[in-house]
């Protein structure tokens, strides 16, 4: 007859790092190909890497050379999360099979540490500028992704790799307005089976539902916002009169004027999109009406190989919120809106580091791989007073929105 063993301590790391690479849309998806550039093993809480963004240049016509200067930007890429999951395992759960062990201890162990770094990954939404749909109107049509499909293609984003992630209600609102539509067969049965938009390949993306969609709240918006005055070429705030209330960080602000349009720049071909352009508000900021300055990302240019508008916006312009004017922000303002997104996997990154392994315990384990840019650290110890293992899961990483211009919020 035969018996079960004494699960070893590596064995667990692995199967950890199994279950941690095949759960949760966002974790799965973005780009994590930074993940080795930190120190193998010696990552630490709080360590930085900059990240270079590629450099844009102008070009020229005719013979005679124009030299151009090679503007590099970065961004910085902070190791901010160590999240982990802790339990106690019994002498009798570590002699399970591990199929058993696997389904009664790990997994759910695993769900809810890769859960927590979801979270953190669709948390990027508040970065990103460019954004579509009303706060607190889910998407009811295929026109609201369109839209935002157009805003990546404004932005020169590559075609390939791009996803959207949907809330749970955002997929099932839209899974049932196209229930109608042609679509092809075995895609179509594929929907109806699962009762969802997941991996349908429509409009060049790839679907998924994800329940960790990052939730934002409107800011408390009052008042005929207007600037007051003209930002400097290369300005990472703008100050506005006449607001009253309050901006929240990830708030989205543009800025319209028939006269003089601060419309986006297509950052190959540096003509206009003939949109107005998008900023993001990077920090929450309040006024009772008279001028406040409000800091945006990305900083704003008119000219040179940065540029991304068509022009600074004038004195007196008007500020619209998530592109509603000021004689309509009671429809949005404080309103909760999903922050779905449409997206291409470069758009943001996820580092998740090797973590260093300690001494006196009676068993630590790391597991990585390379190819997914997924760590795990486990680490065993036993408490004879209670016959009990300790065991902790471990993992160290962070995110950082890489490249606005890849990815647009569909807000629901």
């Amino acid at each position: 007859m035969p018996t079960n063993t004494f699960l070893t301590n590596d064995i667990v790391t692995y199967e950890a790092l199994d279950v941690l690479e095949n759960t949760d849309a966002a974790l799965i998806h973005i780009n994590s190909e930074y993940s080795n550039d930190f120190e193998f093993g010696g990552a630490v809480l709080g360590q930085t890497l900059s990240i270079r963004k590629p450099p844009r240049y102008i070009g020229r016509l005719g013979q005679a050379a124009v030299i151009e200067a090679i503007t590099e930007t970065l961004v910085p890429l902070t190791l901010s999360y160590q999240r982990g999951v802790d339990t106690q395992v019994s002498s009798q759960n570590l002699t399970l099979d591990i199929d058993n062990y696997r389904k009664r201890v790990l997994e759910p162990q695993i769900v809810r540490l890769s859960n927590l770094i979801d979270q953190d990954v669709c948390n990027l939404a508040q970065g990103l500028n460019n954004a579509v749909g009303t706060p607190g109107t889910t998407p009811t049509t295929l026109s609201t992704y369109l839209a935002a499909k157009v805003k990546l293609d404004n932005m020169a984003c590559p075609t390939n790799d791009r996803f959207a992630v949907l809330s749970p209600d955002a997929d099932a609102t839209l899974m049932d307005n196209l229930k109608g539509l042609f679509h092809a067969g075995k895609a179509l049965s594929d929907q109806y089976n699962s009762g969802s938009m997941t991996k349908s390949g429509t409009i060049g993306l790839d679907w998924y539902m994800d329940q960790n969609v990052y939730q934002h709240v409107v800011g408390t918006l009052g008042g005929t916002p207007t600037t007051n005055g003209v930002p400097a070429e290369g300005a990472s705030s703008v100050l506005l009169q006449s607001f009253t209330g309050t901006l929240n960080a990830g708030d989205v602000i543009s800025f319209v004027s028939t006269s003089t349009p601060v419309n986006g720049i297509n950052p190959q071909n540096f003509s206009s999109t003939g949109q107005p352009m998008q900023f993001v508000v990077t920090a929450t900021v309040s006024d009772s009406g008279g001028a406040v300055t409000v800091p945006i990302a990305p900083a704003i240019y008119a000219s040179g190989n940065l540029k991304n508008v068509t022009n600074l916006p004038a004195t007196s312009t008007a500020v619209y919120v998530f592109s509603v004017a000021a004689a309509s922000f009671a429809t949005i303002s404080a309103k909760s809106s999903p922050q779905n997104l449409v997206v291409q996997k470069d758009f943001g990154t996820l580092a998740m580091v090797d973590m260093p392994l300690p001494g006196g315990t009676d068993k630590a384990y790391r597991a990585a791989s390379r190819k997914s840019g997924k760590s795990i650290r486990v680490i065993r110890d036993y408490v004879a007073t209670s016959d009990q293992w300790i065991q902790r899961l471990d993992v160290l990483y962070g995110v950082a929105v890489l490249r606005q211009e890849l990815g647009c919020r569909v807000c629901g």
